[in-house]
Formats: C-alpha cells, sequence, structure tokens
C-alpha cells in the first residue's frame, strides 16, 4: 500500500508542477510590438503615419497598454494616440494603432530620421526585449562629402594620429547601404587619406581592398573589409572614417604538380625529338655519323685485310717487272 501511495503521489506532483510552472511563466504579460512607415521616401516637412502591431503573447490579460518612453531625431510633433492613453489586450490578443508627426531639416542634413519608443502594462511585462521598436524615416535630397585615412595598425582597434603611417594604394568603394548602388571610387594617397565628394546623405557602405602585404581590420573584430558610414548634408570634409591595416606576407603564385604535368605533356613532338638528337655539349664540332646499331669492329677488320691485301699485290707486280726487265 505504501509504494502505491508513493506511486500515487509522484504523479500528482508530474501532471501539477508543469501546470504550477506554466502559470509561474506567464504571471505578467509578453507585450511583443513592431512598427512600420507608411513610405519608402519622405520630404522635408512631410507628414508621416507609422503604424503600430502590438501583440499580448501571454496567458495573462494586460492592463493599461501604453508608451513607456523613447528617443527621436529629424521629426517633430510625434503623437502617439492610444500609445499615450492607454488600452487594455487580452491574451494572446492584437491590436494596431498609429503615431504620426512630421520630418524636419535635420531629417534632410542626414537623410533620415527616426523614432523609436518601448510600451509596458500597469501589470507588468514578462520579456523587455521584445517590447521596444523603432522606425527609420528616409528623407532624400541632400548631398556631402566624406573622407578618411586608412592607417598602419596591428588590430581593429588601434588608433589614428596624425603621425600614423597611412596605407597607400587602397581602393575604396562607396555604394548604398545595402550594396546595391554604386556611388563612386577612391584610392588611398601616400598618407593613406581617401575622399568621396556629393554623396548623398545617409548610410554609405565603404568597402576596402588593399594592396598585395595588407589586410583591412575594419568590422567586428577586424575580420571584414568594409564598414558604414553617415553622410550628412551640413558637415564639412575633414576626414571622420578611420580603417587599420595590418602588413601580412604577400603571397607569391605557386605552380601546382599538375599544372607542371600538363605543361610537360604538351610540349611538342618535335621539341622533344630535336632534344633527344641535339648532340652533348662534349662532342665534337664536327658533324657526327649516324648511328646504326651495327658492329663496327667488323668493318674496321675487313678494312684491314683489304688492305693488306692490296699492299702484296702491289710488291709482286714490281718484283714480276724487274724481272722481265731483266
Amino acid at each position: 500500500m505504501r509504494k502505491l501511495a508513493a506511486a500515487a503521489l509522484v504523479g500528482v506532483l508530474v501532471a501539477v508542477l508543469p501546470a504550477t510552472a506554466a502559470l509561474a511563466a506567464d504571471s505578467k504579460p509578453d507585450i511583443a510590438v513592431t512598427s512600420a512607415a507608411d513610405k519608402a521616401n519622405y520630404a522635408e516637412g512631410e507628414t508621416f503615419t507609422i503604424t503600430v502591431t502590438v501583440t499580448n503573447k501571454s496567458s495573462v490579460d494586460a492592463k493599461h497598454v501604453h508608451y513607456t518612453g523613447g528617443d527621436s531625431e529629424g521629426v517633430d510633433g510625434v503623437a502617439y494616440g492610444e500609445l499615450s492613453t492607454g488600452f487594455d489586450l487580452a491574451a494572446g490578443a492584437t491590436k494596431t494603432v498609429q503615431i504620426t508627426g512630421k520630418t524636419n531639416h535635420v531629417a534632410w542634413q542626414s537623410g533620415y530620421g527616426f523614432v523609436a519608443f518601448a510600451l509596458a502594462a500597469d501589470n507588468g511585462e514578462a520579456n523587455d526585449a521584445d517590447n521596444i521598436t523603432s522606425v527609420r524615416l528616409l528623407v532624400a535630397g541632400a548631398f556631402g562629402d566624406l573622407g578618411g585615412y586608412v592607417f598602419q595598425g596591428e588590430s581593429d582597434d588601434a588608433e589614428w594620429t596624425p603621425r600614423t603611417p597611412g596605407v597607400p594604394g587602397v581602393k575604396v568603394v562607396a555604394t548604398s547601404a545595402d550594396g546595391k548602388t554604386k556611388y563612386a571610387e577612391a584610392v588611398t594617397d601616400a598618407k593613406g587619406l581617401f575622399r568621396f565628394a556629393h554623396l548623398p546623405a545617409g548610410d554609405v557602405l565603404l568597402t576596402f581592398t588593399a594592396p598585395a602585404g595588407w589586410k583591412i581590420l575594419a568590422g567586428e573584430n577586424g575580420e571584414e573589409d568594409h564598414t558604414l558610414a553617415q553622410v550628412r548634408g551640413d558637415d564639412s570634409d575633414e576626414p571622420r572614417v578611420f580603417v587599420p591595416a595590418k602588413k601580412v606576407a604577400a603571397s607569391s603564385p605557386t605552380v601546382s604538380p599538375s599544372a607542371t604535368a600538363t605543361a610537360t605533356a604538351t610540349a611538342s613532338p618535335s621539341a622533344s625529338a630535336s632534344a633527344s638528337a641535339a648532340p652533348s655539349a662534349s662532342s665534337s664540332a664536327g658533324p657526327g655519323l649516324p648511328v646504326t646499331g651495327d658492329n663496327t669492329m667488323l668493318f674496321v677488320g675487313a678494312a684491314a685485310v683489304a688492305v693488306a691485301v692490296g699492299i702484296a699485290l702491289v710488291l709482286v707486280a714490281r718484283r714480276r717487272r724487274v724481272h722481265l726487265q731483266a
């Protein structure tokens, strides 16, 4: 009986604990918020409307969901509407609200303005990571200059000073932030300085191509060859981008064994034949005899016999002549 009672108690705990954990996890509402602007681009002074989508992801009703604070730039007269007055949001429910405002001259100079804010409920917030949102409002029309240095450094956190040696010959390409539109390109001078004129205001992607023997140390942990920079319509031409580059061993081209074999295999037959037939450096300068493979000693012996026979015949003929004259 004791074993049965213990087993029953374990079963009750197994059934109750998950439910208790779920209740504890949903003791507060979980407000998630996203937002989107009504247009892709705005003019200076134009009215914008931002649609805000609020979702209660928990099983607990959210009481008095409201705007709790945020930041903005390049905009005027932002009206938060229901986000200011607040509203209740049932568990699992979603609600859309709107905020409005106007872009100003700062947005025109920067190429964009933005609105960022956070929401919360009076009965708490289970997850602060997803109740914050921001919207960027692009404002075209302004242009500005952008310059910087590519300088010698051993790490991505190296600091530039006016006496820091530069890296000349680095190609710098300026494109839109998404890399799809190319604006211009430049090459660093002897001091590592590069300059761009008349770039559109806003975020610009700079991509660096270093000469052999150098490695660009841009981006996170210095592992990238590109970085984002902001162009402002009211900026001077003072350099504002500083990218270190580290000296590395220049790689030299190598010939693979397969390439060597291919080169050997593709040599012309005539060239090979000429090479094999050519006399060695220690041979006589005169013309060489053809090599037939026959045993030349037999010819030498036969020639010697023929010479001996010829001499004997001459001597016999001379004796006969003397004898006849006598």
